[in-house]
């Protein structure tokens, strides 16, 4: 399984929708990519939506789990760079609930051209 592979699967990456623009929906702690379930069937008909699930949240890959990587929130937000890659997004819109407001930013200037806006 290739690297991008594993990243997909470890964070049950889903794709859902057909825009031309992409959003990514990143959850809370204690949450999972369910929790968007109520507005992903109006945000479907005009983007591309990419959910996932941080390891150890919903369906992710439990036996990837580090304590080493997510000791800190700088391993989740490594999670988020790498879902990013392996999928070669670019100008997509982010929409983080909760900590992963805060996720993001640490890691969003590592590639600036991930995402239009926040």
């Amino acid at each position: 399984m290739s690297h991008s592979n594993a990243v997909l699967v470890r964070n049950n990456v889903k794709l859902i929708g057909n825009g031309s623009k992409t959003l990514v929906l990143a959850h809370g702690f204690g949450c999972d990519q369910n929790m968007w379930r109520f507005v992903t069937p109006e945000l479907m008909k005009h983007f591309t939506i990419v959910l996932f699930d941080y390891v150890g949240s919903g369906a992710s890959d439990i036996s990837q789990y580090s304590k080493k990587r997510y000791g800190q929130l700088e391993g989740y937000a490594e999670d988020i760079i790498e879902v990013c890659d392996a999928l070669h997004l670019t100008d997509a819109i982010f929409i983080g609930h909760s900590v992963s407001s805060i996720l993001v930013r640490l890691r969003q200037f590592k590639n600036p051209s991930y995402f239009l806006s926040l």
